[in-house]
């Protein structure tokens, strides 16, 4: 008695020769698994499967595969680092946003001239203090004399000054600092009308 081989599917018939060993040894299993009994049917006509086990193929479908993965890790480096940077800045403005007062009073205490060597001690220590803001990036915000910017400056009051334009910062009552194109603290100015 004997038995037939399932006919082999489509999908496993090919005009050319194997491609891969692997395929090869693929459709040989699906031969032998269709035997039945202790006969063994090798069917010569089976052939690799179309498509997936082409080298040329599977090469060029991971080497899609690997650029997209590649594209999508660099644009998730670059907004990493990005929020790193902002994050970086935050910092720095939380921090020297609160010892900017620190400033002011080693300014105030150096333009009051008592007399004492003091004067001179508190102005060398507050130009030392503004150095280091600079090292960090931050850069003092140049109101007097220039034209009143509400982005950059607070008004505290106006006063009309001889001399000069309407709009022109007179005097500057509490610095301003930035960082970057980023206000950390606007200057409080009085300005001319």
């Amino acid at each position: 008695m004997g038995f037939a081989a399932p006919p082999a599917s489509a999908s496993c018939r090919r005009s050319s020769g194997f491609t891969s060993l692997r395929a090869a040894k693929i459709c040989l299993a699906v031969a032998i698994t269709a035997s039945w009994g202790s006969r063994l049917f090798v069917a010569s006509h089976l052939r690799p499967c179309r498509g997936h086990h082409d080298p040329r193929a599977r090469r060029s479908r991971l080497g899609r595969a690997a650029e997209d993965t590649m594209g999508e890790l660099f644009t998730k480096y670059y907004r990493l680092q990005e929020v790193n940077r902002n994050l970086e800045g935050d910092t720095k403005v939380a921090v020297v946003s609160e010892l900017l007062e620190v400033l002011d009073d080693l300014e105030r205490g150096a333009s009051q001239d008592g007399g004492t060597g003091g004067s001179s001690t508190l102005r060398s220590l507050a130009d030392k203090f503004q150095g280091r803001l600079q090292s960090l990036g931050f850069e003092r915000i140049q109101a007097l004399g220039g034209v009143f910017d509400p982005a950059e400056h607070e008004a505290a009051s106006q006063r009309p000054a001889e001399g000069q334009p309407q709009g022109t910062v007179c005097e500057e009552l509490r610095s301003g600092w930035k960082l970057g194109d980023r206000i950390v603290r606007p200057a409080v100015v009085v300005v001319a009308s």
